[in-house]
């Protein structure tokens, strides 16, 4: 009889735990939903998996350099306070050869980041211990950063590749 009424009541006590605990967690995801931090964390995860607004764009990017023989590998991802957003590779996984995806909210504002980052908006440029050959159309940009003994060992593809990616993807909204 005891053994029955102690078992009823470590029942009764589980039971009660779950129920408070599911309650807790419902309340969790209920919040996050309202304070709209589950929709940041989706888009987040969305841009860095490519799958959202530059996914496409990303894949075509990636195809086209692996088609070239030139892989695309060590991803990075930044994104700025504002939705500026830059995507790193190296090429091949060589630490001396990059290609730097900018995409700005404008052209504008495109222009004056490849200024303040390189001194010029397009073209060759000298900076930050390297060569650069910057490729551009209207928010976006390619880069090719070479450094080292191996400067420009992918220049010329880099300089057919690019500006028909851009062509094919006009706009953030490239998808």
């Amino acid at each position: 009889m005891m053994y029955r009424r102690i078992v009823g009541v470590v029942m009764l006590c589980c039971m009660f735990a779950i129920s408070v605990g599911c309650s807790k967690q419902i309340a969790k995801d209920e919040a996050r939903l309202y304070n709209m931090r589950a929709y940041e964390e989706g888009s987040r995860e969305a841009r860095i998996s490519g799958r959202g607004l530059n996914g496409r764009f990303l894949e075509d990017l990636q195809a086209s350099f692996d088609k070239a023989k030139m892989p695309l590998t060590n991803e990075t991802y930044v994104e700025d306070d504002i939705g500026n957003m830059t995507y790193q590779y190296r090429i091949n996984y060589d630490a001396s050869q990059f290609i730097t995806v900018y995409i700005y909210q404008n052209q504008a504002a495109r222009e004056k980041g490849m200024t303040e980052i390189f001194g010029v908006t397009e073209g060759d440029a000298n900076a930050a211990g390297g060569h650069n050959l910057i490729i551009s159309d209207n928010e976006t940009s390619i880069v090719y950063t070479s450094t080292g003994d191996k400067t420009d060992n992918y220049y010329e593809q880099v300089k057919k590749i690019a500006p028909s990616l851009l062509a094919k993807h006009q706009g953030r909204g490239s998808s």
